[in-house]
């Protein structure tokens, strides 16, 4: 049996066919391919083990962003909902975390978000949430993927009209309206916890901030609603195409950075750089300032572009800088501090080690690749009955990974002292802006080296993480360090993951391997801190060499 869940639940290549037998599932699994018939049968699964004890109904709140199919998507997703008893809601076009709020606010059994976050726009797929807005686990897809296939197995025959019928919410609600209106609300709880006495728009350019909401659903609202509370702000992703098309947080990469000559002389084919390079004046921009932000397709991630602290051009803000530069303004603005603080295998090695200088009392985390292990990681203890947080105060919980996904606190609408763990775009922008502007005297951590590549397209089924293949990287690590004293790492979560750590020195270097969730490629990372760079060469040929060898062996 394929699987059809990958890191951020399922997606593929949207296409019309309404077939929903075991058909849908291997097109999905051998080609990519997702079907209206394939959502039907996800929406029968998700009902069905939804399906309460009790008389009482489950309730499935359905949230979507704009690509091409994904209005007949979220009707056949709803046909099969309703098949299995439930009620049905829609939100409309908004972002993730407008799914968030909505499924929050209504207290609903479950969201669906029908998006593929930064993927082409032809691609879609969906998100499942619980009722605490906290993405599936493994074990609960497992369960969805055995009840999908033994729907596909049923004979059914629906009549047009039938289909018409079923494929109707029972209610509709304002996602967006919803979304903005929790922003209002977390406003001061942002500007008490990152702001302190700083004031944010002395980072900002006198003509205002650049945004790139990728041309998803905060395009329409967000440089407004930032002009009104904020600064001036302007959004530039109305000039583009498509959704994720030549915009977007989905490509750039966390670590770039450009030269003024770079940014200026070649056209970029993307909004940030192409507006950035038209704006630029020399000497009117200074060390610090932030210059622009991008989020992805769906809204729960960001980055930032900044000058860089010598004036000779711009660079990324990336998620492993928010999650510094936010955890030193919390622990500038209240004193003794206590949280945690949770990032990702692919986040550099020393953002974790370095917690320490900070006159805060906090648990670091390293989890998974994924925001639902960083909510895993920074939830409540495993006998908790719930996956909401407790606290008359908001707890500081904070985790992110590198590529701008942060997941921090949100009151509950309904529950007081009640705190939901939730990544926004949105949230992470003004928490970043806010924290940047605070006037601490803390100096940011002192980054590692690391690198990634991917292997594009990758057969994964050729990976596992513990066959031939990765002993045979196993054999390049030892010859290539044969004295690093290797140790692998086991990291819950991660099935296919090989994950090598080396002492050297005072310092430590990883190697990492693993699938991607969403496309057909195949990851290498390598991590190192400062302290194991002095003993060794930056370790270049050996990603050259890992990523040649592997695409030999993983060649589709």
């Amino acid at each position: 049996m394929g699987k059809l869940f990958g890191t951020d639940g399922i997606r593929g290549h949207a296409v019309s066919s309404t077939i929903s037998d075991h058909t849908s599932i291997d097109k999905l699994v051998d080609e990519r391919q997702l079907s209206l018939g394939l959502m039907q049968l996800i929406g029968e699964a998700l009902g069905n083990r939804l399906r309460p004890s009790s008389d009482r109904i489950a309730e499935v709140v359905v949230g979507w962003d704009e690509r091409p199919l994904n209005a007949r998507l979220v009707s056949s997703l709803t046909v099969g909902l309703h098949l299995s008893g439930c009620k049905v809601t829609w939100t409309g076009e908004c972002a993730t975390p407008g799914l968030h709020a909505c499924i929050l606010d209504s207290e609903a059994d479950a969201g669906c978000m029908i998006t593929a976050s930064h993927n082409p726009v032809s691609d879609s797929g969906v998100k499942i949430f619980n009722n605490e807005a906290r993405k599936t686990l493994p074990e609960e897809e497992k369960e969805l993927e055995v009840l999908i296939h033994q729907f596909a197995a049923e004979e059914r025959e629906l009549s047009d009209s039938e289909i018409r019928e079923l494929g109707r919410p029972d209610s509709q609600v304002n996602g967006l309206n919803i979304h903005r209106s929790v922003l209002n609300n977390r406003l001061p709880l942002l500007k008490s916890r990152y702001l302190g006495d700083g004031d944010p728009s002395a980072l900002i350019p006198e003509e205002g901030l650049l945004l790139d909401s990728s041309k998803g659903s905060a395009s329409v609202w967000l440089a407004d609603w930032m002009t009104e509370n904020l600064f001036p702000t302007l959004e530039l992703s109305f000039t583009c195409q498509a959704l994720n098309d030549g915009c977007g947080a989905g490509d750039i990469s966390p670590t770039l950075r450009m030269t003024w000559q770079e940014l200026t002389c070649k056209h970029h084919n993307h909004v940030i750089f192409d507006g950035l390079s038209s704006r630029y004046r020399e000497g009117v921009w200074k060390p610090g300032m932030i210059l622009a932000a991008a989020l992805d397709g769906d809204g729960d991630r960001c980055l930032c572009i900044r000058v860089d602290d010598y004036g000779g051009g711009i660079e990324v803000i990336d998620g492993d800088r928010m999650l510094d530069v936010l955890t030193m303004a919390a622990s500038h603005n209240q004193s003794g501090l206590k949280g945690k603080v949770a990032a990702s295998i692919e986040s550099d090695l020393a953002l974790l080690s370095s917690l320490d200088r900070l006159d805060a009392d906090l648990i670091a985390l390293e989890s998974a690749v994924g925001d639902r292990w960083l909510a895993v990681a920074l939830g409540p203890e495993k006998d908790s009955q719930s996956g909401l947080l407790r606290g008359i105060d908001e707890p500081f919980h904070l985790g992110g990974e590198d590529s701008g996904h942060l997941l921090m606190t949100t009151p509950h609408p309904n529950k007081p002292e009640h705190w939901a763990l939730v990544g926004d775009g949105i949230a992470t922008l003004i928490a970043t802006l806010f924290a940047s502007a605070c006037q601490h005297r803390i100096t940011p951590f002192s980054k590692g080296w690391k690198l990634r590549k991917s292997i594009s397209p990758s057969d994964r089924s050729r990976w596992d993480g513990k066959n031939q293949h990765a002993k045979a990287v196993e054999s390049m690590l030892w010859e290539w360090l044969p004295h690093g004293a290797w140790q692998r790492m086991i990291i819950p979560g991660e099935e296919n993951l090989l994950l090598m750590k080396a002492k050297i020195g005072a310092g430590e270097l990883t190697v990492a391997v693993r699938n991607s969730g969403t496309q057909a490629k195949t990851s290498v990372s390598i991590r190192a801190t400062e302290e194991a760079l002095s003993v060794i060469e930056t370790p270049l040929g050996l990603m050259e060499s890992l990523i040649a060898e592997l695409s030999q062996r993983l060649r589709p």
